[in-house]
């Protein structure tokens, strides 16, 4: 773990996920005081890519669980194997003399023949693990009542098997795409961040990362276009690992820039609804996004060279 709120940044951004101070703080403090971090905002916005990059950055390793309507407990922290409890009886009756039977009930309820969830898993550990509940906003609030056992006090009670305590606390990462708002037991005990799209200049540095080959032109492009896109009126904006994509296939097609004649080329990119490729379709949609995007890209190289003036005149020594 990381020494600082600043080396907490700096890892994070040579993990490839580049975001600012007060993002690293709160990574920083949740992980020394054993506090889950509730990541809210919208889709592709790179919530979940942030507790990936936490588990680079540490060079721990990832557990997720995966959230979705219906999800149960058996998912989230395991279950019992029947096949295994059913074949440890059969072998046990054939041993000879007479079995046991309470010692055997006592066997198949031990830790031995639990299958265990991700939940369980996650703390029991020997390293901290970074552990990503994803998606939760998609569970009812019987599931986030369950999970406030091990988010408190970071133990598991589990029927039959009994009270697990954490052989290590993971640090806790929550994401939501706002689809319901979360209780506020759980949000109480969370320390809660909002991840938007990045600005322009920020999504340029993360294109850059993918596509190192490319000109500093087409990143600053390809997050002009981002912004252009997302200002548009789209039921699908583009995330931040979409326009990824068209950074590398433009990279493989050997495009520096988009230019209307490419529009058949990029759509399958970048409109993922029927509604969305229509919208592009329509007259001048597509072309006065590209001429959007131009000047993003050129407002984002003044504001570089802005800012690289502004550095080096700091740097400068008086007189």
């Amino acid at each position: 773990m990381f020494a600082s709120p600043s080396e907490t940044l700096a890892g994070l951004e040579s993990a490839g996920y580049f975001t600012d101070i007060k993002t690293a703080t709160a990574v920083y403090l949740a992980g020394r005081i054993n506090r889950p971090v509730l990541l809210e905002g919208p889709a592709g916005a790179g919530k979940t890519e942030l507790a990936q990059s936490v588990a680079r950055a540490y060079g721990v390793s990832l557990l997720r669980l995966q959230c979705y309507q219906g999800i149960n407990e058996e998912k989230a922290i395991g279950q019992y194997d029947r096949g295994l409890q059913e074949l440890y009886v059969l072998l046990m009756s054939r041993t000879g003399g007479a079995p046991d039977w309470a010692q055997i009930k006592r066997e198949i309820s031990g830790r031995s023949f639990f299958m265990a969830g991700p939940l369980l898993e996650a703390i029991e550990q020997e390293k901290r693990c970074v552990l990503l509940i994803d998606e939760i906003d998609k569970v009812d609030y019987a599931f986030e009542a369950m999970l406030l056992e091990l988010l408190s006090v970071w133990t598991l009670s589990i029927p039959k098997l009994g009270t697990v305590r954490a052989t290590s606390i993971p640090h806790v990462f929550l994401t939501s795409n706002q689809e319901r708002r979360l209780g506020d037991p759980l949000r109480r005990r969370s320390f809660y961040l909002v991840v938007e799209h990045p600005n322009a200049e920020r999504e340029a540095a993360i294109v850059a990362e993918r596509t190192p080959k490319a000109s500093v032109a087409t990143h600053r492009f390809i997050a002009g276009l981002a912004k252009s896109l997302r200002a548009y009126t789209l039921e699908k904006p583009p995330s931040i690992s979409e326009m990824n994509d068209v950074a590398m296939a433009m990279e493989l097609l050997r495009i520096d820039r988009i230019l209307p004649q490419h529009k058949q080329i990029i759509l399958p990119l970048i409109a993922k609804t029927e509604g969305d490729r229509k919208r592009l379709l329509m007259k001048e949609a597509f072309e006065s996004i590209v001429r959007m995007a131009g000047k993003h890209a050129e407002q984002i190289a003044k504001e570089d060279v802005s800012g690289s003036e502004m550095a080096i005149a700091g740097r400068e020594i008086p007189k």
